[in-house]
């Protein structure tokens, strides 16, 4: 089975802090082997859109596309905006399998990179 992957940053009106976030979705594509495609978009604020990003791929060999919210918190954005972005991206591209996966925030582990942080600057 063919997957892409779509990192959804906030976006941001500094389009300095917009290519920062384009680069690390460039270093996360040139260590993930698995997918066909693992592309940028924004959910607001920026560009692409997430609706945009699947236009990108829609020649692509590519049957069920990942979006992970690389978010920190559980607001309003990850609770509400992005399942309904991507329930209308399922509306409108009833042939591909678009699953939500769980936001940055709740990963496990990420209590230790953040002391790891801190401590390599101390």
């Amino acid at each position: 089975m063919s997957k892409a992957l779509l990192i959804m940053a906030h976006g941001s009106r500094a389009e300095a802090a917009n290519d920062e976030f384009r680069l690390l979705v460039e270093q996360v594509a040139e260590q993930s082997h698995d997918y066909v495609a693992v592309l940028p978009c924004f959910l607001e604020l920026a560009r692409p859109s997430l609706m945009e990003a699947l236009q990108q791929i829609e020649h692509q060999p590519v049957e069920t596309v990942q979006v992970y919210p690389l978010f920190f918190n559980k607001g309003k954005h990850v609770s509400r905006d992005i399942p309904d972005q991507v329930e209308e991206a399922r509306q409108r591209h009833p042939h591909l399998r678009i699953e939500l996966l769980e936001y940055f925030g709740n990963a496990g582990g990420l209590v230790s990179l953040v002391r790891d942080h801190i401590d390599a600057q101390s």
